[in-house]
This record gives C-alpha cells, sequence and structure tokens, in this order.
C-alpha cells in the first residue's frame, strides 16, 4: 500500500520517508566560493505551510529541469535537518534536504493555492514586530528614489528608496546587484505604467544601528523582485488604492543615474566598519572589533594541529568521522574531506607582534596553490607527513600587508577576513594610526628575548584618561549582520549571505572562521 500524504506542519527528524503535497513558491541557485552550484526552494501545502528544502551540488543536475515555480508536486524521501539558517525563509523547525532516493512527480493539485505570501505591513515593520532571523514578503510603493548607483557587469548596483503601503507609512529599502539593475530596466521601458508598486519576496528587515536608520533590503540570491505584477491581487488593490499618493515613474525623483566607477575608494572599502590601529591600539581593545592593521608576516607558529585541517565539501567548516561519514557542524555530509588552509602568522609592525590566523581563501591567494593540491603534490613524492610544514608556505612570510581581522576578547589570535598588498594603500592606512603616547606606559620585561623584540605577559598600565579614550571603540556585536548590505558572491542559504560583503560593503566573515577567532594579549615591544 503507498504512503499516505501528510502535512509541511507534522515533518521533523524522526524519519526520512515523508510524502508532501507541495507548490513550489520560490527557487533560486546558489554558487558557493568553490564555485559550487547547489539550489534552495520553499514550499507549501494546501494548509499554506511553508518549509524550505535543498537540493544539494551533487543532485543538481537531476532536478534542475523537474523543479519550477508555480508548480504542484507530490515529492517523497528526504534527509530532513534543523534550519539553522542564520536567516530563515521559513519559520518551520526543519529543512528538508534532497538525496539520493528522493522523488519528484509533477501534478495539478487545485487544492493548493498557485501563490502565497508571506506578508508584513510596513506599520509592523516600524513597531518592530517581527523576528530579526525571519525573512519577509513585503509590499509597497515606491514614494522617492534618494540614491541610485548602476554600475555594469557586477554586484555592486545599489538603490535606496522610501516604501509606503495603506498604513502610510514610510520605511526606507535598499537594494543591491541584480535587483537594482532589474528596476532600472524596467523603468526605462515602462514609464507608461505610471507609479511603482513592488513585492519583495523573502527580504530582510534590518534594525537600526547607528546612523543607519531601520532598512529593508534583499536578501542576495534569496529575495525576489516583482514590479507592478497585476496578477497578485495584493498588489493590483495597493496599486490601485494609492494612485494619488504615488510619483509617476517620468517625476525627477524617481531619475536613475549609471556610473562605470564605484563612488568609493579602496582605501573606503577596506577600512568599512573597521576600526583602523596600529598593533599597540589593537593592545589596548577590549571589546570584539574588526579592525584593520599594517603588518609583515614573519614566521609561523605551531598550533595545536598542522597547515590544514579536514573541511567540508560543501561550506568551509571543518569534519568529523561519525558513523563512517565526515560531517560538518552544519550536517553536510561529504565522501572525502577537503584540506583547506589555516596557518597561524605571527606579524610585526617593528614594535609589537601579534598572532593572526589566515585561512583557506586568504592563503590560496598568498600561496598560490590550494590546500589539496599541495597535499597531493606531497603525496605523490612520497614524502608526504600531515604535520610537517610545506616548503612552498614560505612564500607567505616577509611580506607587508594591509590586514582586515577580528578581534575577540580573550582570545589568543585575530582572525584574518581580508588582506591587501598595495603599498600605496598600506601607506594611507599607517597614515591614520592614532597616536601612540600609551605604549610608553605598558609594563615590560626585559628577562626574555627573542627575535629582537621583548614580550611581556603582563596587563598593559593604562592611565584613567587612556581608559576613557580605549573603552568604546567601534565594535562590530554581530560581524556576520554586516554582510547583507553587500554581498555579490553569495553562498549561504535564503540570505545567501555566503561570500563577500562599499560602504555599505564588507567582506562576509566566514562562520567557521568566527568560530575560531582568536587574539594574543602578549604584547612584545623593541628593544
Amino acid at each position: 500500500m503507498a504512503r499516505p500524504i501528510e502535512y509541511i506542519s507534522s515533518i521533523d527528524d524522526s524519519k526520512d520517508l515523508w510524502k508532501v503535497a507541495v507548490r513550489c513558491k520560490h527557487l533560486w541557485s546558489v554558487t558557493s566560493s568553490q564555485n559550487r552550484e547547489h539550489l534552495e526552494l520553499i514550499l507549501f501545502d494546501s494548509k499554506l505551510d511553508l518549509i524550505q528544502a535543498i537540493v544539494p551540488s551533487y543532485l543538481v543536475s537531476k532536478f534542475k529541469t523537474q523543479l519550477e515555480v508555480g508548480c504542484s508536486y507530490i515529492m517523497q524521501n528526504f534527509k530532513v535537518s534543523s534550519n539553522d539558517f542564520s536567516f530563515k525563509s521559513t519559520d518551520h523547525k526543519f529543512k528538508l534536504i534532497f538525496c539520493g532516493s528522493t522523488s519528484v512527480k509533477k501534478v495539478q493539485l487545485s487544492d493548493i493555492p498557485l501563490n502565497h505570501l508571506k506578508l508584513i505591513g510596513i506599520n509592523a515593520i516600524i513597531e518592530g514586530k517581527y523576528r530579526k532571523n525571519l525573512l519577509y514578503d513585503i509590499i509597497g510603493g515606491v514614494t522617492e528614489i534618494s540614491q541610485a548607483q548602476i554600475i555594469p557587469d557586477n554586484n555592486k548596483s545599489k538603490i535606496v528608496f522610501s516604501l509606503t503601503d495603506l498604513s502610510k507609512h514610510h520605511v526606507q529599502c535598499t537594494l543591491w546587484g541584480k535587483l537594482v539593475v532589474q528596476l532600472n530596466e524596467y523603468y526605462t521601458t515602462h514609464k507608461a505604467d505610471g507609479s511603482i508598486v513592488l513585492l519583495l519576496m523573502n527580504a530582510r528587515i534590518k534594525e537600526p544601528q547607528g546612523n543607519y536608520p531601520l532598512n529593508v533590503s534583499n536578501a542576495w540570491n534569496g529575495t525576489k523582485l516583482l514590479i507592478n505584477d497585476l496578477s497578485i491581487e495584493e498588489v493590483k488593490n495597493l496599486k490601485e488604492k494609492l494612485k494619488d499618493d504615488l510619483p509617476t515613474l517620468s517625476s525627477s525623483s524617481m531619475k536613475m543615474e549609471t556610473t562605470n566607477t564605484s563612488v568609493f575608494s579602496d582605501l573606503d572599502k577596506f577600512v568599512w566598519k573597521a576600526e583602523v590601529l596600529s598593533l599597540s591600539d589593537i593592545a589596548y581593545l577590549q571589546t570584539e572589533t574588526t579592525c584593520v592593521t599594517v603588518a609583515t608576516l614573519e614566521k609561523f607558529e605551531c598550533g595545536q594541529s598542522g597547515w590544514y585541517y579536514d573541511g567540508c565539501s560543501e561550506c568551509t567548516k571543518s569534519v568529523t568521522l561519525k558513523d563512517g561519514k565526515f560531517m560538518c557542524y552544519s550536517k553536510h555530509i561529504s565522501s572525502e574531506p577537503v584540506p583547506r588552509f589555516k596557518l597561524e602568522v605571527l606579524a610585526s609592525d617593528g614594535k609589537l607582534k601579534y598572532k593572526f590566523v589566515f585561512w583557506d581563501v586568504d592563503c590560496v591567494k598568498l600561496i598560490g596553490k590550494s590546500a589539496l593540491q599541495m597535499k597531493l603534490d606531497l603525496m605523490e613524492t612520497g614524502d608526504f607527513d600531515p604535520l610537517e610544514f610545506p616548503y612552498e608556505l614560505d612564500v607567505m612570510l616577509k611580506k607587508e600587508l594591509a590586514i582586515r581581522a577580528v578581534f575577540q576578547p580573550n582570545k589568543a589570535s585575530l582572525s584574518v577576513i581580508e588582506f591587501k598588498a598595495d603599498e600605496v594603500l598600506r601607506t594611507k592606512i599607517k597614515e591614520r594610526f592614532k597616536c601612540e603616547e600609551h605604549t610608553s606606559k605598558i609594563v615590560v620585561s626585559t628577562d626574555d628575548t627573542r627575535d629582537n623584540m621583548h614580550t611581556a605577559s603582563c596587563t598593559p598600565t593604562i592611565s584613567t584618561s587612556e581608559k576613557q579614550s580605549h573603552a568604546d571603540p567601534q565594535t562590530v556585536s554581530d560581524p556576520l549582520s554586516i554582510t547583507a548590505d553587500y554581498d555579490p558572491s553569495v553562498a549561504n542559504s535564503a540570505l545567501t549571505p555566503s561570500k563577500r560583503s562599499i560602504p555599505e560593503t564588507v567582506e562576509e566573515l566566514d562562520s567557521a572562521q568566527l568560530s575560531s577567532t582568536k587574539i594574543i594579549r602578549d604584547i612584545k615591544l623593541e628593544k
């Protein structure tokens, strides 16, 4: 006897043999930094419950042609995993992961509506009646465009405008990348349509922070933009009721400008939302801080492991062998682990030394070879010892770099997010360093000498005025939260926030890197 169809609300991780009747609400592709593509989709059933599903890289070719937005299906057999995305497309506790035995059959299911929106009103957004980590569908009329920058052939395009609905309240909306190009193309070809009403599906609500107001933004690949789509009843109704309150496309407020260059310099982008600090200043930090400094890489530190770790094939997290399978903390299964660089490097500015952790992507840039290729080359020679640091790694050393890294209190190293080798940029960063008068007040022991510098395993003695000046550095309470501003190479989930975030631009810090972020407190002064 065939298995009965069950509802999405019943799904949990007690079994894999789930059979559901669903419609595909949203479907998008995500490409990782390793150029591996996977699919993500949102499904809903006749009870209008939603759940997110993932098609792993190795199954994309099998299912990509079978799945289509708006179509209904009978699906069965999934791996069920916790809904652990940083930003969730649904509030379901679990997500579905397609596997080799997953069955997808396209059928006509009239009891499931063609559309289902998870709408939140602008008034509710202003009143804070939303979950910070949940993505929403938002409908609003465009009242004013305050900033527009269209940059051809890349994802740095940006537009800032105001949205309103029947509540007549306004909220700022910022779109990035392809959605900006989509809106601009609509504007140039549909001026006869008059005003604009947008539907943003899977949009992120960002709380006000400092000088930045409450803001609605796209979550990169996971956000869909529909413009004046009158086939959607909610859009049609809002456009009709707001027709006297919205500007027309011919209004000067709707004018967009196209530029071929960013208005921000390379330095502005590199130091965005970061403290520019010398190593001496970093020694005085007391709270979690993203900082930019300049230092020369001097030598490798021998840590608890060798020069690489066994990583997941789907993400950058480490894997462990469990029940004969390699699994990472995100519960991705890998047939074989992927070697990834993790190098602890002692760096100096001539006065102090700090330990920095360089991760896989940046190591590949500096070395010119992947950890996998280096390991294979050593194995071919028959002289492979996983704890022996290959001589080829030394190409990283003796380089002066501008480094963007994260400081976390009570840790043993700075975790590197990005580096630049440009000499002009390094010079400009050094010019921004603060006066280092306080370094003369650091208590130093001269008993131990090494590398022509002294090490003091002590706490800096700081005057009352200096404590005040260092007590409130610019901090990033959640480094991951700033990546949604600009994230061109995306590979996470709905957010897809996964990789690399103008002012409102900063590279994303990989979650695996964040979890391993450390800071050294040993202070070394020149003799």
